[in-house]
């Protein structure tokens, strides 16, 4: 493409920024048509905001190295590995100035056009490389300006003013992190670690008052700064000697390229959606910011992290983001997901809830790990089996699938299996802790579709004995058989069944949240039902007795469609559909609960792809209210209360399930 082409396309794009209007939720940009040009398809322009900060983060990572920002400012940053944890941040120090940032369609290239008082101040391009650990951020500015480099006043961390190294720089640091501070929570690093901070050109650095604060001047004229990773001592000096050798554009020039290989594998979703479709161009949009959303936070190791907050890989989570990758066509990048898992359980014989990246031995363990996620991970494979024909490879992880099937039977009691402790409803506070032993609808379904799945694969590849299988098929339909009257009140579908367990049949320890708020640690059983700290317990803090309650939630009769379960009868699910829409038009918005003001996130993705399966009218409807949340990063989010964004922003599981669901609807008008 012509530079002056080039030239022209960007004065067209910016020009119809000029013309983008909020409509109180968002800032939606209606660029670009798709452009067809000689060896080029120009996307439309990805998302693209001017802000004061309103929390949207957006990520840049390769794998390895992995940056959240919102607008300009670096929030965190940490790699090798993935689960590591982020210990400096970089921020405007000038809070007049107001930043526009843009992503390049196609990549996790961001750019960054700052203002102060209406003038132009200084353009801004930030990516990570696609080959080293390394923040890459270039600065042309017209005017001088500052950024306040922050990093984490701890024992743990240790700076060497290091200028002197490298020709060519005008200043640098060595960040030494020694072992400990947290992943997440409290499970802390085990490794030493590395960061080396490198100032070109135009850039220079200053000692703050403060302890570890730094000011990064910005001259007029060209700047680079350079975040460079190990993660340790050797590797960090070795990566950052590979970087100094070479020049900005070269960088740039083979991260776009590693970008548009991406790119080009996925589905071209532009001949699939007609061009008669007046949402094609807002579809195509957003399945370019989640492909990109979901590539920056997958590991090297081949997980994927669970949004800003979470440096670890739950699978629950990664189920969704399978079905994302698949969706779109990353056929690899589900397989990864899925060899991930399996390396862990090779070592250690076992999953829980989540795992640390690149850290063997770290385990998020919580309340029922055996349960629901054991499920999904069944299904994930039969997934990506079903999408590739790859036999071997789930021949290969058969061990792994056997365990998950086995450790679910465990559970059974009355032919139901109990909660895991960080399911979404529960972790939500929709449903209260004390029913975690309960009997639980969408675990018992999970085990059931993951028995339908896995046992005739057993019996075709026989990768099991008869017997066993004979014995686990009568199961399976004993628990199938009692599904109705253990889960089916009335016409509906209900959470959760008290009747699966008393007080006195609870375990008197469990891993998990003490009803004290003490966080996920080791508890034990009270009188009253509740699990305690040893804290909580030894001071015989008092809580209300468990009262045994049923919970109706009508998005749970979402899930079997989801799955591709056939056990709830079609007319029974379009009941419970018919609930949740006369919820929704007493409401005007998709509710967890009846009366209720908080979303999850992926419910969007849920009832979209319900109502796209049924061809039902209401789905252009809630088409455009999972569009109106996609926040000015394009992402979606954990949770949104009153329709605004709640806890942790740019997440993989709900995009996943949300932007599949957005191409079920897309193809569904395709075929009406």
């Amino acid at each position: 493409m012509s530079m002056i082409l080039q030239s022209k396309i960007e004065k067209i794009i910016n020009f119809m920024r000029s013309l983008s209007l909020g409509n109180g939720l968002k800032k939606t940009y209606y660029l670009l048509r798709t452009l067809f040009l000689p060896g080029v398809i120009i996307l439309s322009a990805a998302n693209s905001y001017s802000q004061k900060s309103t929390g949207a983060l957006h990520c840049l990572g390769n794998g390895q190295y992995c940056v959240y920002q919102d607008g300009a400012d670096i929030k965190s940053l940490f790699g090798p590995t993935y689960s590591s944890p982020s210990y400096l941040q970089l921020n405007l120090k000038d809070k007049t100035i107001v930043v526009s940032s843009s992503r390049l369609p196609g990549s996790a290239i961001w750019k960054h056009s700052l203002k102060r008082n209406g003038e132009k101040i200084a353009e801004i391009t930030d990516f990570i490389d696609s080959e080293l650990p390394v923040f890459v951020r270039n600065i042309v500015a017209f005017k001088s300006f500052t950024l306040d480099l922050d990093i984490l006043k701890d024992l743990h961390i240790n700076i060497l003013d290091n200028s002197t190294d490298y020709t060519g720089t005008s200043a640098a640091l060595l960040i030494h992190k020694d072992r400990g501070l947290p992943i997440y929570s409290v499970y802390d690093h085990p490794y030493e670690q590395f960061h080396k901070i490198i100032l070109r050109n135009s850039a220079s650095l200053q000692k703050n008052d403060e302890t570890n604060r730094y000011d990064i001047n910005i001259g007029i004229g060209q700047s680079e700064i350079y975040f460079i990773g190990g993660p340790f001592y050797q590797e960090c000096v070795e990566n950052s000697s590979k970087i100094v050798a070479l020049q900005y554009k070269d960088l740039y020039n083979r991260t776009l390229k590693d970008w548009g290989e991406f790119t080009r594998r996925r589905i071209d979703f532009a001949t699939r959606i007609s061009d008669k479709n007046p949402n094609k161009q807002r579809i195509l949009e957003q399945i370019d910011n989640i492909a990109v959303l979901l590539k920056t936070q997958q590991s090297g190791e081949g997980a994927v992290l669970a949004g800003d907050f979470y440096h670890l890989a739950y699978v629950r989570d990664q189920y969704g983001v399978s079905r994302g990758f698949l969706a779109l066509g990353y056929h690899e990048e589900a397989k990864s997901i899925l060899d991930f898992y399996w390396q862990i359980w090779k070592k250690f014989g076992l999953l829980h809830n989540a795992q640390a990246i690149g850290v063997p031995g770290v385990f998020h363990i919580h309340e029922n790990d055996e349960v629901e996620q054991t499920g999904y991970l069944i299904i994930q494979a039969f997934d990506y089996l079903k999408k590739t024909s790859d036999v071997n490879f789930v021949k290969t992880i058969f061990p792994m699938l056997q365990w998950a099937w086995n450790v679910q039977k465990k559970n059974l009691v009355k032919n139901m299996l109990p909660f895991n402790g960080d399911e979404t409803y529960v972790a939500g506070g929709i449903l209260p802790r004390t029913a975690l032993n309960d009997g639980s609808a969408e675990s018992t379904l999970l085990f059931l579709q993951s028995g339908r799945l896995l046992l005739p694969f057993m019996k075709e590849y026989k990768l099991w004995s008869s017997d066993s299988i004979l014995s686990d098929e009568k199961l399976k339909l004993t628990v199938a058989d009692h599904y109705p009257e253990n889960f089916i009140k009335e016409g509906r579908i209900i959470a959760n069944n008290p009747s699966r367990m008393t007080i006195a049949e609870m375990p008197s320890f469990r891993h998990g949240v003490c009803a004290g708020g003490h966080g996920v640690v080791y508890t034990k059983k009270d009188k009253n039902g509740n699990y305690l700290c040893p804290k909580c317990y030894l001071e015989k803090k008092e809580f209300p007795p468990y009262g045994p309650k049923s919970f109706y939630i009508p998005s749970i009769a979402l899930t079997p469609l989801y799955i591709g379960s056939d056990l709830i009868p079609a007319k029974l699910i379009k009941q419970n559909i018919d609930v949740i829409k006369d919820n929704y038009a007493k409401s005007g918005q998709i509710s967890s609960r009846p009366g209720g003001n908080l979303v999850i996130g992926y419910e969007y993705g849920f009832l979209l792809y319900a109502l796209s399966k049924y061809k039902d009218p209401l789905a252009d409807q809630v088409f455009e209210d999972a569009m109106s949340v996609v926040d000015e990063s394009g992402a979606w989010v954990e949770y949104y209360k009153d329709g605004k964004p709640m806890g942790c922003r740019y997440r993989p599981w709900e995009s996943a399930i949300n932007i599949e669901a957005i191409i079920e609807y897309a193809l569904s008008k395709e075929k009406q």
